[in-house]
This record gives C-alpha cells, sequence and structure tokens, in this order.
C-alpha cells in the first residue's frame, strides 16, 4: 500500500489583535495550494474570526471556547484526524491559534506525526505593543514565547519614526535573532534586517531591556485571576459611541474585544475590532452571521462590571465567561 505523502502544516501565532487574521487572508488572495483546509481557533464561544476569513467555508474548521495548545489529546487531535481522513486529502493545512496559544505545542504535533510535515511557525507581531507586552506581568511571557518559537515574523504597525523603529526591530531580533523578518508594506514579504544593522542606542535602550527582561509572574494570572472571555449576542442594534465608550472606560482589562454588530447608524452589518487601543469598524461580508462580540481580558471584578455594563446594551442573552486556562 503505497504512504500518502505528508501534509505541511503552518501554524499561525501572534498575540490578540496581531493581525493573524488579516495575514491570512492576504495569503488566500495570494492563492494557497489547492485543497487547502484551514483550522481556526478562538477561545471565546462564538468564532468571530472564522467568520472573517475570506475562503471556502467548507475548507474552514472551527474550534472555540478553548485554547489548543490545551487540548492537543483532545479537541485538536480529533479534528486533524479528521482532516486526515478527508476525500480529497488536504494539500496543506493552516492553523490559526488564539491570540494566546503556545506554538510551539502546536508544532510540536506536525514534528512527531507520521502524516504532518511543519512547513513554518509564522507570529504576527503588531509593533505598536511592544513596549507593553515586553514590560506587562500579564501578557509577556506568552508573548515572547510566540516570537522566540517563530522562524517567521510578521510585523506591523510599525513606527513612524526611523530610530523607533529600528529599536522596535532590534528587541525583535533579541528575542529571536534567527527568524525570517518580514515588514509590512513589503509586498514580497522578503526579510529586512536593515534596520537592525544601525540602530541608536539612545532610542533602543529601553525596548532592548523591556525585550530582555525575563518575566518572573505568571503571564495568565494576575493576583488570582485568570484572563478571561465573554461572548454576548444582541436582539438589535448597538449604540457605536456608548459601546466604545464603556471599553475604553474598562482599557485596563481589556486586552481585545472583537465582533460583527448591527449598528443603527449603518446599513449593513459592521465587523468590529479593539486591539490595543485602537478600535475599527468595517463592513462585514454579506454572508458574516450574528450580532455578536466577543470580549478577552484580564478575569476579576472589573472585567465582570465590564461585561454587565455590556450586557445592558440589549443583549438577548447572559454572557457566559469563559477562563482561558
Amino acid at each position: 500500500m503505497p504512504i500518502a505523502e505528508k501534509v505541511p502544516l503552518t501554524v499561525i501565532s501572534g498575540f490578540l489583535g496581531a493581525g493573524k487574521t488579516s495575514w491570512l487572508n492576504r495569503q488566500i488572495r495570494a492563492g494557497l495550494p489547492r485543497n487547502s483546509l484551514i483550522l481556526v481557533n478562538d477561545f471565546g464561544a462564538i468564532n468571530i474570526d472564522a467568520q472573517l476569513i475570506e475562503y471556502q467555508d467548507e475548507r474552514i474548521l472551527r474550534l472555540a471556547n478553548g485554547c489548543i495548545c490545551c487540548t492537543l489529546g483532545g479537541t485538536l487531535a480529533e479534528q486533524l484526524a479528521q482532516a486526515m481522513r478527508m476525500e480529497p486529502r488536504p494539500s496543506a493545512l493552516y492553523i490559526e491559534a488564539s491570540g494566546v496559544a503556545e506554538p510551539a505545542r502546536i508544532a510540536d504535533i506536525a514534528r512527531v506525526s507520521r502524516q504532518l510535515s511543519l512547513a513554518a511557525v509564522v507570529c504576527l507581531v503588531d509593533a505598536s505593543q511592544i513596549d507593553a507586552h515586553a514590560s506587562s506581568r500579564y501578557t509577556g511571557t506568552v508573548w515572547r514565547a510566540q516570537i522566540r518559537t517563530a522562524d517567521q515574523l510578521h510585523v506591523n504597525r510599525m513606527a513612524t519614526d526611523s530610530s523607533r523603529r529600528a529599536g522596535q526591530l532590534a528587541a525583535l531580533r533579541v528575542l529571536n535573532p534567527g527568524a525570517r523578518l518580514c515588514l509590512e508594506g513589503d509586498q514580497a514579504s522578503t526579510p529586512d534586517d536593515r534596520a537592525s544593522t544601525a540602530l541608536d542606542p539612545t532610542a533602543t535602550a529601553p525596548v532592548l531591556a523591556a525585550a530582555n527582561r525575563v518575566a518572573s509572574r505568571a503571564p495568565t494570572s494576575a493576583a488570582g485571576h485568570a484572563w478571561r472571555s465573554a461572548s454576548l449576542n444582541y436582539a438589535g442594534p448597538v449604540d457605536a459611541i456608548q459601546l466604545e465608550a464603556l471599553l475604553q472606560q474598562y482599557a485596563d482589562v481589556v486586552l481585545r474585544a472583537k465582533g460583527i454588530l448591527a449598528r443603527g447608524d449603518h446599513a449593513r452589518p459592521q465587523v468590529f475590532q479593539l486591539s490595543g487601543s485602537r478600535t475599527s469598524w468595517l463592513p462585514a461580508r454579506p454572508t458574516a452571521a450574528g450580532n455578536q462580540l466577543v470580549c478577552i481580558g484580564i478575569g476579576g471584578p472589573r472585567f465582570d462590571a465590564l461585561i454587565q455594563q455590556l450586557e445592558a446594551l440589549n443583549p438577548t442573552d447572559s454572557p457566559q465567561p469563559v477562563p482561558v486556562r
């Protein structure tokens, strides 16, 4: 009996809001191998990311309500086994991991599998958040682990100032000297190490110090509070100004918010994104479903208070906060 060729697996990682789905959509537009299969993981009860991927729906597997790197022997293994039984068999497999996943654990599956081969571990990096993550007691360790595991770093939202930009790249080089570095705006997405060869010490020192700092505290727990997610379904249009004001009021505990929402001032549903301090609204695809919002943050009384106030914006169901791990 002939032995089937191994299916190349690409792991797509990056912290919450770093641009994983946007990067994957660019690869789809550029052309994935025929019969590629995409597996999308979101730890909210509603998998918003899967709805935003521009690909044939039957070639996308959805995993929600948990981080797949924590369920390697369970849900993820079952989904991969299902994928290998597909007819025709996938020619390539892409896993978009959740924003808090440890990609090394997922990549190890391909390393030991007789049916998969590891093609690449891609990490998306939001350069505007390097300082915040490098010095954060909550996010620093996972953020560093994602960067250190990657063999490709795709960097976006870089500073416009050349010295600051050089500092951002230098910080990434400290964390992962060997990764291929690809910068936003380079359409060919080719390696670019030029900035790391001309560093301004006064500009790079703070970032380098933060990047070098070894986190001594657990990243997913602060004062006994784990990261949490909550998913809300709304019965009618939301007030966009009120929604954004609430999220800004609780910016200290909100890491990410995303949804496909109806707004009273727009005819079509809008894709809402909160990443860092940035918010955006864009028209949703006609096929996008739901009037839903997912919030991810640091568990505790303030996060619970935020969810209660978001719930008061007219949801149909009570939110179900879900511990990340």
